[in-house]
This record gives C-alpha cells, structure tokens and sequence, in this order.
C-alpha cells in the first residue's frame, strides 16, 4: 500500500469528518462527552466548521495520507505551527461552544482543563503542536498515523521547537516510539458525569532533535 503525504482540500473535509466520526466510536470518553443526540445536519455542521478553522487560523495545516491503491484519504492529521511567540500566545485558552447532543459539563471540565494544563506547559514558547490524528478504522495498523505524526516531528525538527500533543490512551505507544515523552496527567473523574473511575490522558513533548 502506497501512501502519499498531501494537504487536505475543503473538498475532503466531509470524508476528514467521516473517518473522525468513526474514529471516535470506540473512545473511552465519547458516551460521557458527546451523549447525543444530535442535530440531524451535524456532520455538515462539523464539515463547515473545519473549514472555517482553516481559513481564520494561518497556523493550521491539515495534512492527510491518500492511499494510491484505494484512492482513499485514509487518515488526518491537524498541526499547528506556532513558529513565534505571538502565535502561541494568540492560541492561549482558545473559546469554546458546545452545542446540541453534548454534556456541556462535562466538555468544558475535559477541554478546559487541557487547556489550562497545556497553558503551563508551553505558554507563549514556539511550539507545534499536533491537535487531531484520526484513522479511518479500516485502514488502522498500516501506518498512516506514523507517518502524519512524523510529518510534524520532521517540521519541528527543521524550526528548532518541541512539539506538544495530548494522547489517548490508544496513541500513546505511537507517540512514544515518534519520539515523545510523558510530562503530566490530565484525569477526569467519570464518576461526576454517571461512569465509574478516572480517564487518564498523558500530556507529551518531544524536544527537537538538531542536526550537527
């Protein structure tokens, strides 16, 4: 399977937001954070919103692996290249709406603790940092992922900056063997919301590596 590096068109976006909605079935978290249900133009809604990101927000850069011999995009990736201090400091506790099919409370706490957390973290240093990594379940092992992960490794090499994610419980050997490393814990306590015990999700950097 021949996989190519490509951005994403607006064009692909409803497929982008197909495979996130795919991917995000079997996430610990989804039942507590997004109960549903949802308006019926949702996903258009989501399509339109990515789309907006992209266009209000010069750091973004939504990159995908194409699959040649299925002619598929099969998995996404969302980077941002705050290459300044100004533009890490612009995307300090970004604004938030949640809207039908969410438990608000819920959202909030989760975002907004990754948030804060990612504030103390980085602040206003240059960074990349790696908001969305999506595989079309279909398509997961065959190293899509890796390869949109080193995509932005390799351009955080080429500045000089760390990159910083949050993973999954699910990601997180990926991200280690890409190079990163644990630095804190975001926890959730799911009993607050009708689950039982706490979601852990690691919060990870990985320093540049320089070349000599």
């Amino acid at each position: 399977m021949a996989i190519i590096i490509r951005d994403v068109s607006d064009d692909e976006i409803p497929r982008v937001c197909a495979i996130e909605h795919a991917a995000y079935a079997d996430n610990l978290l989804s039942p507590f954070l997004f109960p549903g249900p949802f308006p019926a133009d949702s996903q258009q809604q989501r399509v339109t919103q990515l789309i907006d990101m992209r266009k209000t927000d010069s750091t973004a850069r939504y990159i995908q692996a194409y699959d040649e011999e299925t002619g598929q995009l099969i998995a996404f990736a969302k980077w941002h290249v705050y290459d300044s201090s100004s533009a890490a400091a612009a995307a300090r506790r970004p604004a938030r709406n949640f809207g039908p099919g969410t438990n608000v409370e819920a959202c909030e706490a989760f975002f907004g603790s990754l948030s804060t957390k990612k504030d103390e973290l980085m602040g206003e240093k240059p960074h990349l940092y790696l908001h969305m990594l999506h595989t079309d379940p279909s398509f997961q092992g065959r190293g899509a992922g890796k390869i949109l992960v080193e995509w932005g490794t390799k351009e955080a090499d080429e500045l000089g900056l760390p990159a910083y994610l949050e993973s999954s419980p699910s990601g997180h050997h990926l991200y280690r063997q890409c190079g990163f490393h644990d630095v804190d814990m975001l926890k959730l306590d799911l009993g607050l919301y009708g689950g039982e015990g706490v979601y852990e999700e690691p919060l990870m950097i990985r320093e540049p590596i320089t070349k000599e």
